[in-house]
């Protein structure tokens, strides 16, 4: 938290790993604002053309980016001692999201809303999960 909070005024975030980056970052520390604020930024930055380049091509890293602020940060995915923990924030001025992973030969799909989140392993042998520090079986 003390690295974020001096590195990230400095940060210009031209490059295109910079805004996922510091998304996920901000979303594991609990800040709702910044965390959005990076991960538009990182959607965005060929739509927008913030870097005056798209001209050259598309930032893939930015398109991977965008995936991985959403299911890393939002979704708060991890892998601890082999167990997929996910530790969900819902941007307050978003309804919900979902995204869909495989891990270790299962396909599972996220859903976070205000109701809830849920997780459905769509493939695969069951698997232990850790929701929101709430351990299940999907």
């Amino acid at each position: 938290e003390e690295n974020f909070d001096f590195y990230e005024p400095m940060t210009v975030h031209e490059s295109s790993l910079s805004p996922c980056v510091h998304s996920i970052l901000a979303a594991k520390l609990g800040r709702e604002e910044k965390a959005v604020e990076m991960y538009l930024r990182t959607a965005r930055l060929d739509l927008d053309d913030y870097n005056a380049e798209a001209y050259q091509g598309l930032h893939i890293t930015s398109m991977a980016g965008t995936w991985m602020s959403v299911v890393e940060g939002f979704g708060g995915f991890q892998v601890k001692e082999g167990i997929p923990h996910f530790n969900t924030m819902l941007p307050s001025n978003w309804s919900s999201f979902s995204f869909k992973l495989r891990f270790r030969n299962r396909t599972l799909e996220v859903k976070v809303a205000s109701t809830g989140v849920e997780v459905q392993r769509l493939d695969g042998d069951v698997l232990q999960i850790v929701v929101n520090g709430v351990a299940r079986e999907v």
